[in-house]
């Protein structure tokens, strides 16, 4: 309950309307101070129509509107009042901020928090569209990154997509720029096809996350905000989370998806550790201590789950049709790269002759940043795994039985 401390200069009508006013918030404050949440609604309604937006203390009557229809929706949900409570949340998420408070940041973070709270009240009634419904507002009003967490999880429950206004309000759908983006397991020519992609396009290569090393690269929506006029190319080794799936549908992304044998996936890992990258690991305390078969066996135990998970979730997506996804191989890219390349350029409506393609893949292939193949040839897991290791590995499939593996080789 808000009341103002305010001195103003009033005229004989003003007076008497602001009288009446004063009386009718007085009573509505008690009201919504002793639980009469249908009182205090009745009053604070009957105090505003007399005030105009322009007029003091309007945006301090909805708020005490506000606080006095949550007090009501949360009575009639505790009633199994549940109907009446959504016409309630109706009434409510018209209310707006729109007089003398309307630049006030404090003023509309605790009316934005009046909402959030609302949402979480649904939430944990398990209506989840009202939740939804009410952390939007949330946003709108004042938008902030704990409000963020609250509305992927209402949206995950209640199985909705994300739209652009969820995650920003300074660019428009229409001017969204176009967005390539690849989501690869760890060596798989990803590198590679980026950079060949951003050669074909002149799409600006972009990073979309807060850092790299041991973090997972899940997208970071700062940055995403700042690249979403661009025209882009990105490519991230990121599972399917409910916040990256959001984040794509509100910022129209639509993913290729870049597997490889997972048995190749080990030897190839055990190659790029052995080179160095075992500093932006957990166990780089050790690795270099430990001798080959302990080598793989780690990287098994650690690191080819993420590779089931990171399919699994992608498979799901598609299943859901949450994102359109285009699926690729390491192995089909690396047999007919032109081909393949044409394939993802005709997912994002974008062509090129078959002649400039294989000119761009040499001159890829050639650049000191591109692909680096080592010795990635098809087969190695077979020959450098034991029947042990490939056993262990293809146990990992048991927890997905819904999830077809044959795209990683199983």
């Amino acid at each position: 309950m808000h009341q103002p401390d305010q001195t103003i200069e009033l005229t004989v009508p003003d007076r008497n309307l602001y009288s009446v006013l004063q009386q009718e918030v007085d009573l509505g404050v008690q009201a919504l101070g002793e639980g009469n949440a249908d009182v205090a609604v009745t009053l604070f309604e009957s105090a505003l129509q007399k005030l105009t937006a322009d007029q003091p203390f309007y945006d301090h009557l909805v708020h005490n509107l506000l606080l006095s229809f949550k007090l009501l929706i949360e009575q009639l949900m505790k009633a199994e009042r549940v109907s009446e409570a959504a016409r309630v949340l109706h009434r409510a998420l018209d209310l707006e901020v729109a007089g003398e408070m309307a630049c006030d940041a404090r003023f509309r973070k605790r009316f934005a928090g009046v909402f959030e709270g609302l949402g979480l009240l649904f939430f944990k009634n398990r209506h989840f569209r009202a939740s939804v419904l009410c952390l939007r507002k949330a946003m709108d009003v004042c938008p902030r990154p704990g409000a963020h967490v609250n509305l992927t999880n209402s949206l995950a429950a209640a199985g909705e997509r994300a739209v652009l206004a969820d995650f920003t309000s300074d660019i428009t759908p229409d001017e969204l720029g176009r967005h390539i983006f690849i989501a690869c397991v760890p060596k798989s020519a990803s590198t590679f096809l980026k950079n060949l992609l951003v050669n074909l396009t002149g799409y600006r290569d972009i990073f979309m996350v807060y850092a790299a090393g041991q973090n997972e690269h899940e997208l970071y929506l700062p940055t995403l905000r700042d690249a979403a006029h661009l025209d882009t190319v990105t490519q991230q080794h990121c599972r399917a989370s409910d916040a990256n799936v959001h984040m794509m549908q509100g910022f129209e992304i639509r993913p290729v998806v870049l597997v490889r044998n997972v048995f190749d996936s080990v030897m190839s890992l055990l190659d790029f550790y052995n080179n160095g990258a075992y500093f932006t690991s957990y166990f780089r305390a050790d690795f270099e201590r430990l001798d080959e078969e302990t080598k793989i066996d780690l990287l098994i135990d650690n690191i080819i789950p993420w590779y089931f998970q990171f399919v699994a979730s992608w498979d799901l997506v598609e299943k859901r049709g949450s994102l359109e996804v285009m699926w690729l191989t390491y192995e089909d890219l690396i047999r007919d790269k032109p081909t393949r390349i044409g394939d993802v350029l005709k997912f994002y409506g974008l062509g090129a002759s078959l002649r400039s393609v294989e000119q761009k893949i040499r001159e890829t292939a050639s650049e000191e940043r591109g692909i680096r193949f080592n010795k990635g040839i098809a087969g190695r897991g077979d020959s450098g795994l034991s029947d042990r290791q490939k056993a262990k590995i293809r146990r990992l499939a048991r927890y997905y039985p819904t999830t077809d593996f044959s795209r990683i080789g199983l």
